[in-house]
């Protein structure tokens, strides 16, 4: 079923055929239009007939996803074949169902005009190759196109915590989803162009790929119905992927998850990691610098071994990287000594030459230096003290986080990193980073790098955000409550509690949609009078060309 499950969303647009460039001496047009399986219905609906052709393109879309998970080219074949005819079933059943709002549309078209231009564009950057162009990059105009980092991705539960007039007997409701985004009819498709001449090539290029790939199916497209026919290609997928996806949200709604399964479904992961950790240390860190967020009981905890931390990296530039590799070339081919190299490092990679930029309350791209950004992260979090406000300062941080950071892998994560206050256990972040993070440790929780720390990336600015620990110890795990889970969030800095994330887990669980499809799936196969496969047919893909 798992299989199943990742066939459904078919996300790759592929111009290229599985067979069919050497079909010599067939008749290309009477081949690809073999059955290969049909649907017979019971009672006078007619019977639904799936080309080769069909069959190729379903391959393409998600059939070969069999292959990347590791079955035979024959296997990953009847594999398609089977999942096509339940992809139609299903979205068959869905239709009747549920219909798709106008705003959906409108988006699936921006989608696949999008998928086009980005075609397009891969065939551009070959052409500018081939031609020897450099591409003369735009003139930001909107925020969005002068964004630098990631934007701030606020927490969005799906149930919160209410309690009556009294501010008694709290309860857990369902938040009511927000509106979906306007996106206007995009119109007729326009193609992006960058440079005259270079996006007429690729315009060119690209109608005779899909000429040349209906051409070898047999096919005659007049010029002029080549992009209208692979524009309604390209939508008809992601409107079959749109059919199965809403339809997915609709399950996972109606599959109400109850507050006594997430508490026992958080105490059962406790006690597996205490089983598995207690007395197998070595395996709790491998585990533990592996992923922290998925450990549940940490045996050391009251003695406290690890701490969560926060950073901002201002990362060294492209042309300080290249000074630095040379520098070190220098050096070790002995072009230079130790005390020239010493001094140039100590200049190029000075906080006053390491430039940071971001995006002003303007939308405009600044620069400044790592000195005089640190400066002002040090002012906007001293606002807050340490003991009183440490919540309040963990978020001023995290703001912070949106507008100077170069690290992808701290912005948005449920989890801080992990460092080891144990320092018989081997660091995994670079020695200054875990020197530094357990410093902070010993000055006390919410301490903030007094300066910015140098490693061979860059410039890091921690906060410590306290110890890893059990929220409750072995003894009351038993006893625990949904109120319980509910006081403790992933970060200071989010919203997103223990509670939430192990509800979270449970809604989205695939198994939940994996039963319901899979009775579904069952019970529309069984609705019909026959399924028909003719294998002869179908695996004379895996020869035609041999």
């Amino acid at each position: 079923m798992k299989k199943f499950l990742s066939g459904l969303f078919a996300l790759v647009m592929s111009i290229g055929l599985l067979a069919g460039c050497n079909l010599v001496e067939l008749n290309k047009t009477k081949y690809y239009n073999q059955t290969v399986t049909e649907i017979v219905y019971k009672g006078d609906k007619e019977t639904k007939k799936f080309t080769m052709e069909e069959l190729l393109q379903a391959y393409n879309t998600y059939g070969y996803q069999y292959v990347q998970n590791g079955s035979t080219a024959e296997e990953a074949l009847s594999q398609t074949v089977e999942l096509m005819v339940q992809r139609y079933l299903l979205v068959e059943k869905i239709k009747s169902e549920i219909s798709l709002t106008q705003n959906e549309k409108n988006s699936l078209k921006k989608q696949t005009y999008d998928s086009i231009n980005s075609q397009l564009n891969e065939l551009e950057s070959e052409i500018r190759v081939e031609w020897d162009l450099v591409l003369k990059q735009p003139e930001a105009t909107t925020e969005e196109e002068t964004s630098l980092r990631a934007a701030y991705t606020p927490y969005e539960p799906k149930v919160e915590k209410q309690t009556d007039s009294n501010g008694l007997n709290p309860v857990l409701v369902r938040v009511e989803a927000d509106e979906e985004e306007v996106v206007e009819d995009p119109g007729e498709f326009v193609q992006y162009v960058t440079d005259q001449r270079v996006s007429a090539e690729a315009m060119k290029r690209f109608i005779n790929q899909v000429k040349e790939n209906n051409e070898n199916l047999g096919k005659n497209v007049k010029d002029d119905d080549i992009l209208k026919n692979e524009i309604d290609r390209i939508y008809g997928i992601l409107e079959e992927n749109k059919y199965i996806s809403k339809y997915q949200e609709i399950v996972l709604e109606n599959a109400e998850v109850k507050t006594s399964e997430v508490v026992e479904s958080y105490i059962a992961k406790y006690k597996r990691d205490k089983q598995t950790y207690e007395n197998d240390y070595e395996a709790y860190h491998a585990a533990i610098a592996e992923d922290a967020s998925a450990i549940y009981y940490h045996p050391n905890s009251a003695n406290t071994e690890y701490m969560w931390v926060t950073h901002i990296l201002f990362k060294f530039s492209d042309e300080q990287t290249v000074q630095i590799e040379k520098l070190e070339a220098d050096l070790k081919s002995n072009t230079i000594d130790k005390t020239y190299y010493d001094a140039k490092m100590e200049e190029l990679t000075s906080l006053e030459n390491t430039v940071v930029k971001y995006v002003n309350d303007s939308g405009e791209v600044v620069s400044t230096t790592a000195a005089a950004a640190y400066e002002d992260i040090r002012q906007g979090v001293a606002r807050f003290d340490s003991d009183i406000y440490f919540t309040e300062r963990a978020q001023a941080f995290n703001d912070y986080i949106y507008k100077y950071n170069d690290d992808e892998g701290i912005m948005n994560k449920d989890f801080a990193y992990v460092v080891n206050i144990d320092t018989s256990v081997s660091d995994r972040m670079v020695k200054p980073f875990a020197d530094e993070a357990r410093d902070l440790y010993a000055q006390g929780l919410g301490s903030m790098s007094a300066a910015p720390v140098k490693t061979e990336y860059g410039y890091h600015v921690l906060l410590n955000l306290g110890k890893v620990q059990n929220i409750v110890s072995s003894a009351e795990i038993d006893s625990l409550t949904w109120q319980k889970l509910y006081s403790v969030t992933t970060q200071p800095s989010s919203t997103k509690t223990l509670f939430h994330l192990e509800y979270d887990n449970l809604a989205l669980d695939s198994n939940t949609v994996s039963v319901y499809f899979d009775n579904l799936i069952k019970d529309l196969t069984a609705s019909v009078k026959e399924i028909k496969y003719h294998e002869t047919v179908y695996k004379t893909l895996l020869t035609i060309n041999q």
